[in-house]
């Protein structure tokens, strides 16, 4: 009787060990995966795409939501399109911005993917609401170019627009100068917010033009 009570404090020295190592593993590898990812971005801004991938993929394959879009950023432009698919698709499945809008680029362009307009806008919507500028940018330009039919719910045409101008887009602001003067897109005639606009435009052209 006196064996199973001496594996009792055996056991629970292993059990707390185990506890310790777990606890203890995923600081470590949190670590080593966001080196990977600042080694990546390193080379990445140095122009070197080829060795900036070796990192990249060791952080995206851990998990690392940036990591997976910037990837997928540099396979896209190789024209590796099922793996940038991939990768985009596992950032976005994150919610991260870069890669739900590399996602909807994809699926827009129909580049390596089956092409679904109305999909990868809703994606764009999707990385929108999270703060992404160039996503309220290219809702913009699809409204501008009538790939996007003016939305009947939220965000709407006069929402998508002045977000997007809001970021300095300058087709974006001339867009909402036009619309509040004469009214397009479903966006009524305003002259104190086509005054506005205007101004912010001219003053917008002003400083590129002393650049």
């Amino acid at each position: 009787m006196i064996f199973p009570v001496a594996k009792n404090p055996i056991l629970a020295f292993k059990s707390l060990a185990v506890a310790v190592l777990l606890a203890i593993a995923p600081i470590a590898t949190r670590a080593d995966v966001d080196s990977d990812f600042a080694a990546g971005m390193a080379a990445f801004r140095s122009g070197d795409l080829f060795s900036a991938m070796e990192p990249l993929r060791r952080a995206a394959d851990a998990g690392h939501p940036h990591a997976q879009s910037m990837l997928a950023y540099i396979l896209d432009l190789g024209e590796y399109n099922a793996e940038a698919y991939r990768y985009y698709k596992m950032s976005a499945d994150q919610d991260f911005p870069d890669g739900i809008y590399g996602l909807a680029s994809m699926t827009i362009s129909g580049d390596g993917v089956e092409q679904d307009v109305e999909k990868g806008f809703a994606l764009l919507k999707r990385a929108a609401a999270l703060g992404h500028e160039r996503s309220w940018n290219a809702l913009a330009d699809g409204l501008l170019n009538g790939t996007l039919a003016p939305p009947t719910d939220q965000p709407d045409a006069e929402t998508i627009l002045t977000r997007s101008a809001e970021t300095g887009y300058m087709r974006s602001i001339d867009a909402l100068s036009m619309a509040y003067s004469k009214g397009m897109l479903g966006i009524a005639p305003d002259p104190d917010k086509a005054a506005l606009w205007s101004k912010k435009a001219g003053d917008a052209k002003a400083g590129e033009d002393k650049k």
